[in-house]
């Protein structure tokens, strides 16, 4: 599916993204496509049909960094609309962050899939970026309160 079809869509599109902390610092990627493009955001993409969530979680992170790392469960749920300057609805996902155990992780990053860079960010410094997406500052907001809760499925 291209990024062009999924705008304007008819229903909410179902994504994952593949969260992972290590010594306080997040995985992102930067993205190279819209939505987003040039926002520094978590890996991830839409779960394709008959795929379940944690493998497509363990294939985004894979494409998007070039690592393996085994998922741990569901740490948030987010819908997130994106609007034109009309007010019509030019993206809808609906995403789910899968939570990684980063003691498993093997590969070397390196950035690929839609993502053109790749970096471990400290969480302090992430929320105080101008070019880090609203929904990974509205992640780490829910990790601060809560912790590295998360839902196993």
């Amino acid at each position: 599916m291209s990024s062009a079809s999924r705008e304007y869509p008819k229903y909410a599109l179902v994504a994952v993204g593949a969260v992972l902390i290590k010594d306080n610092s997040i995985l992102l990627v930067k993205r190279g496509y819209p939505p987003a493009k040039g926002k520094w955001s978590i890996p991830g993409g839409v779960i394709e049909a008959g795929e379940d969530i944690y493998s497509a979680a363990v294939r985004e992170l894979n494409e998007e960094a070039g690592i393996n790392a085994e998922p741990l469960g569901i740490i948030w749920v987010y819908n997130n609309v994106v609007k034109d300057e009309f007010g019509r609805v030019q993206y809808h996902y609906v995403i789910l962050d899968i939570l990684f155990d980063p003691n498993t992780m093997k590969g070397e990053l390196r950035a690929g899939g839609d993502a053109v860079d790749i970096a471990w960010v400290p969480m302090d410094e992430a929320m105080s970026r101008s070019d880090v997406s609203g929904t990974v500052k509205k992640l780490i907001d829910r990790i601060k309160k809560l912790g590295l809760t998360y839902l196993q499925i």
